[in-house]
């Protein structure tokens, strides 16, 4: 069975030659982000989905033909996709970007850098049946969510509160949705390894049952591209 991919990136894997690889839309968003880092963790992403989208097609990455219209407005300023697939989702915090990328289905992937979800977001986080916890466990609870927000399409659409997920010390399941009891057993949930200093979680929606899930680095891939080959 073919795996689901997720590509990891740091800051440190971004090079001038990247930004080659946007397109014009792109570009002009890169440009709003008021800090270097920001711009980078921008970029990385995009040129990481286009890789790796690219691969699956057996296109470079700068024939990807990603989209990224709101499903509210029409704007591009949505998250990428490529009509037909694969399926991808994307995520960066700190020093860390994830790509995820499927054949299946639709991927929600969620990384946050320890330190960034305190105590004043429980209320905000937690369901009624939902065991406190500290920092770690939060970031657990937060990383979850927000992977199951992306993968259903959601987003901020939903409070947080209506989704209700295993405790942060049990593998990572959606355990009920309100107002929609379809979902748990329609979802796969992995915990993933983004290093020291962050914590991930990716969602899989619809996909066969034991799917395996790889986490690759992207520095090699990167690399390559800014230095001849799939240059555009």
């Amino acid at each position: 069975m073919e795996p689901v991919t997720v590509w990891w990136a740091a800051l440190g894997d971004a090079r001038p030659g990247l930004v080659a690889f946007l397109d014009p839309v792109e570009r002009a968003r890169r440009e709003r982000y008021l800090h270097d880092a920001d711009r980078d963790r921008f970029t990385l992403g995009v040129v990481l989905s286009r890789m790796a989208a690219g691969a699956r097609l057996g296109v470079p990455p700068e024939a990807v033909p990603l989209t990224r219209a709101c499903r509210d407005c029409g704007e591009p300023h949505g998250p990428p996709a490529v009509a037909g697939g694969p399926h991808l989702s994307v995520s960066h915090s700190g020093d860390r970007v994830a790509v995820a990328v499927s054949p299946y289905g639709p991927v929600g992937v969620d990384v946050e850098e320890d330190g960034r979800i305190g105590e004043g977001v429980a209320a905000q986080l937690l369901a009624d049946d939902e065991p406190r916890a500290d920092a770690a466990g939060l970031l657990a609870y937060w990383t979850r969510k927000e992977a199951l927000l992306k993968v259903t399409g959601d987003g901020l659409r939903v409070p947080l509160t209506d989704v209700h997920v295993s405790a942060p010390h049990a593998p990572p399941r959606l355990l009920a949705w309100d107002g929609r009891p379809d979902l748990p057993g329609r979802i796969a949930m992995r915990v993933l390894d983004p290093g020291p200093g962050h914590a991930a979680c990716l969602a899989l929606l619809d996909h066969p049952a034991g799917v395996p899930v790889r986490e690759r680095p992207a520095a090699g891939p990167l690399r390559t591209l800014t230095t001849g080959a799939g240059r555009p």
